[in-house]
């Protein structure tokens, strides 16, 4: 995994957000993760089976929402001053 930048202050929203990019390589360990806290049954191994043969490229966007005063602001890397498009890639 690793953090997609810049890191944005969306101040009309009141919002910081960070978009993280999980590759293929992280999949089974989410995955196996999440399986274990999540099924109610027992199982000793996990095998993560892609039966389509692309690239499998997801974004995590992570937003934290601030008070305007709040010091965490100062995460941001760039202020966005209109309104949020939602585009995951928008900047890169």
């Amino acid at each position: 995994m690793r953090d997609v930048f810049p890191i944005k202050y969306y101040s009309k929203e009141g919002f910081i957000e960070r978009k993280i990019e999980i590759n293929e390589e992280d999949l089974q360990e989410i995955i196996e993760e999440y399986l274990m806290s999540h099924m109610d049954f027992d199982f000793d191994e996990v095998e993560i089976v892609n039966n389509r043969p692309i690239n499998i490229w997801l974004h995590a966007k992570c937003r934290t929402y601030v008070d305007p005063d709040d010091e965490k602001i100062s995460d941001a890397e760039v202020e966005i001053k209109g309104d949020y498009d939602g585009n995951p890639l928008a900047g890169f």
